[in-house]
């Protein structure tokens, strides 16, 4: 009698989905011939051969551009010196957009555009600056095509490992690696095309990042499993899109005025200068220690009696409960804009409170919000009443039990709290612009307001305040992101 031993056969010789395997190989192709194209590319523009050398005078006349005439109203180049940068500026545009032009005529107008750049006399007024730090130094074509050779590194062993491996499931952990990396290398790559050569040639690079997308699609074909690297991938690209005005607005302050409105993805010159001279007008300390006065008790009355309120709701027994709770959550629906001019009246004409901090403190003390409420109690309610029971044949009473024994478990909750009051009152223009009307007490929303509306032109400057103002939350959002995150998913959850 023949006994016949049937087994799975070992990952790595498992039937490959065919559809998978024909992307991963097409792709690799792909990837191999986009490899050569880069470094073809980037072998003539290092040595100034042939097709590229439009590309150099097409960035030199970008980087004419940005020279500005003039700083804060005052010029900063002699006459003579601008008149001949512009004379020189028409000539490159003109040769430029003559298909007729011959290699000749090319070189010469870039020569005489890159000598009319370097050539700048500062005037009297600005006599005493580093001429090089307001000139573009020129090298970034030679960057750009630099970046292509190394892109060339990396599309090429994506490409050669993509076909090699299109059949083996082990490897698919790695060429998913691989396709985000190839995935960033691309991204790169299109912004220097439009750094460098301008934001005309945006479309004609965009469909490259079809390719990595491919990429990561044939994996996922050819092993399910590697779903988590797709899954990372894509939360990578929407990151990235989510955390692009950041980076806008990060880019924009470390650069001069006449480059903001430019589609220029990094400055000429990193001004890091913008942030003491923002600093001399914006007063940040002063909005700092303001929106900290509010904040710190607002966020600890508030969220101190947002935990008695929750308690309440969600372990004492007393008539009327049901339609307490029910009229607080329905407060919910009703809009700020609407209490907003009773509790002026209020406060201004009862309490005089015009002009002072507390018209923003004291609402917290009244329960700390009803989304608060209703959330600690949720919180409240996933903790066995076994615990109140056994501390009170122990002898404790109702604040001991709240204290120290449901608190010590609620510590996420309560930090989510804690973080919305802060991030509500850190974003509050409108209220605080209602009580608050002195400079001395305007906070970091107010001061940012008034900050653009004076210097709305100097967009520079306006982008560092903007910068400043995003750190204090940003930290506190960094320190306690884990609670938050900790504290939303485990509401209604937690044993």
């Amino acid at each position: 009698m023949i006994h016949s031993h049937s087994s799975a056969p070992p990952e790595s010789v498992r039937t490959i989905p065919a559809r998978g395997k024909q992307v991963l190989r097409i792709v690799g192709v792909l990837f191999m011939i986009a490899a050569i194209v880069s470094l073809v590319f980037g072998i003539l523009g290092l040595l100034g051969i042939g097709l590229p050398d439009t590309f150099y005078l097409d960035n030199t006349i970008i980087e004419a551009r940005t020279i500005n005439a003039n700083q804060d109203g005052v010029p900063m180049w002699t006459e003579e010196s601008w008149e001949n940068l512009q004379e020189n500026l028409v000539i490159a545009r003109t040769v430029l957009n003559d298909r007729a032009s011959t290699q000749e005529q090319i070189d010469t107008a870039r020569t005489n555009l890159r000598n009319a750049i370097d050539s700048m006399v500062p005037s009297e007024a600005f006599a005493d600056m580093e001429t090089a730090e307001f000139l573009p130094d020129g090298r970034t074509v030679s960057v750009f095509f630099m970046y292509l050779i190394l892109l060339f590194v990396i599309l090429g062993a994506t490409g050669i490992l993509g076909f090699v491996y299109s059949a083996t499931i082990k490897k698919m952990h790695l060429l998913g690696v691989l396709g985000i990396i190839s995935f960033i290398g691309v991204a790169l790559l299109i912004i220097l095309a439009v750094n460098t050569l301008g934001h005309e040639v945006f479309l004609a690079f965009l469909p490259f990042i079809c390719l990595p997308i491919a990429h990561q699609v044939g994996v996922f074909l050819n092993n399910r499993k590697t779903s988590i690297i797709v899954t990372f991938s894509i939360l990578m690209v929407m990151s990235l899109i989510a955390l692009f005005p950041l980076y806008w607005i990060i880019r924009s302050s470390l650069m001069y005025l006449h480059e903001v409105p430019t589609m220029r993805f990094l400055p000429t010159n990193w001004v890091f200068s913008n942030y003491p001279r923002a600093l001399e007008r914006f007063h940040y300390f002063l909005y700092l220690r303001n929106t900290f006065i509010i904040a710190v008790p607002a966020v600890v009355l508030g969220t101190g009696t947002a935990i008695l309120c929750a308690y309440s709701f969600a372990r004492l027994k007393f008539r009327g409960k049901r339609l307490m709770f029910g009229l607080c959550i329905a407060s919910m629906l009703l809009p700020p804009v609407v209490t907003l001019i009773p509790l002026f009246i209020m406060f201004t004409n009862f309490f005089g409170f015009n002009n002072t901090f507390w018209p923003l403190i004291i609402p917290w003390i009244c329960g700390g919000g009803a989304f608060n409420i209703f959330l600690l109690r949720q919180f409240f309610l996933t903790l066995p009443k076994e615990l109140d029971e056994a501390a009170m044949i122990d002898g404790a009473g109702r604040l001991r039990i709240l204290v120290q024994i449901l608190l010590p478990s609620m510590k996420p909750a309560i930090m989510v709290v804690g973080i919305f009051i802060f991030m509500l009152i850190w974003n509050d223009l409108l209220t605080q612009m209602v009580y608050l009307h002195d400079e001395s007490l305007h906070t970091m929303a107010m001061g940012l307001r008034v900050f653009s509306g004076s210097y709305g032109t100097e967009w520079h400057l306006t982008m560092v305040a903007t910068v400043l103002s995003i750190i204090p939350g940003l930290v506190i959002y960094i320190v306690g992101q884990k609670y938050l995150v900790e504290g939303i998913v485990m509401t209604g959850m937690k044993n």
